[in-house]
């Protein structure tokens, strides 16, 4: 396993700008969590496409206006609408962003491991990038097969705004007889400033350019695709990615279907979209993406 914390240059407005935000931000990492029983008997997906689904769970507070302000009790109700919406999607990874480890401001348990324990998914990574004395959450993977090559990044420090970051894995894909290696990112970018999201573009970029196996990044991007300097649009050229129709303005994710797009599937270009769908389903502030994917023989 491999943990990488990205640590910005010190100064003394930096250190008075952090020590200001200590209660609500954080300076390192907390640790990476991988889960896979010795049990699992099936490393490999084996089907003609490869299903996929994100969301930004919003740490367990449905579309309360905080976590702080919902119960230990509904935040567990919260979760369980979440964990009857991947077993119905029944995809074979699921990417994860505001997902907590056991956290004060959330019901102090893990929803990562329940998530897990409520649905058929075998294996989890979970990557805590931000780490104070009210909360640990990150980004998260969940997976029906074994896992690879498990990974977590998580991006500079960026005051007054809560540290982000990615996880990254392999599976082993079976198609029609052929055994596949695809790279599967789960990222979340800053909300706040444009600033801050080039430079976590730039690491995501300099992360992620020399994969030569199909690659999927997906997660929240807190960006659209037709915004000025947009960071989606960005990482799909520089990547060499696609993404589904990214004009279409009915794909919205955030709160509505036709509000802001912020939540993406992008792939390699040996991979194609058979279905695309942004859900209804009210388990998040964030609508889930589900994607099926056929891969180029």
């Amino acid at each position: 396993m491999r943990l990488i914390s990205h640590k910005p240059a010190s100064s003394i407005a930096a250190i008075c700008v952090a020590l200001f935000a200590v209660i609500i931000t954080n300076f390192a990492a907390a640790d990476t969590s991988s889960y896979c029983p010795n049990t699992t008997p099936d490393i490999t997906v084996r089907a003609d496409v490869l299903r996929l689904l994100t969301l930004n769970a919003s740490h367990g507070r449905k579309t309360a206006w905080n976590q702080m302000l919902v119960s230990r009790k509904r935040t567990y109700e919260n979760l369980d609408l979440i964990a009857s919406l991947l077993t119905e999607l029944n995809a074979d990874i699921v990417a994860l962003q505001e997902v907590d480890a056991p956290s004060r401001w959330s019901g102090k348990f893990d929803h990562v491991d329940y998530l897990r324990d409520q649905t058929e998914y075998r294996c989890s990574l979970m990557g805590g990038h931000a780490d104070t004395w009210l909360y640990t959450f990150g980004t998260a993977l969940l997976s029906k097969s074994r896992m690879s090559e498990v990974e977590s990044v998580s991006f500079p420090a960026s005051p007054p705004t809560t540290t982000k970051g990615f996880v990254k894995t392999s599976i082993a894909w079976d198609v029609q007889g052929k055994i596949v290696l695809v790279t599967i990112v789960s990222v979340h970018l800053d909300f706040s400033r444009k600033s801050v999201r080039d430079k976590q573009a730039g690491i995501l970029v300099e992360e992620l350019k020399n994969i030569e196996s199909p690659l999927i990044l997906m997660g929240d991007f807190n960006s659209r695709w037709d915004q000025k300097r947009s960071h989606v649009q960005q990482l799909a050229e520089m990547l060499d990615l696609a993404a589904y129709e990214p004009q279409n303005d009915l794909l919205g994710t955030y709160k509505k279907t036709d509000g802001k797009r912020l939540d993406w599937i992008l792939v390699s270009h040996d991979l194609t979209f058979s279905r695309y769908e942004v859900l209804p389903d009210i388990v998040s502030d964030h609508l889930a993406v589900y994607a099926e994917l056929s891969l180029t023989l």
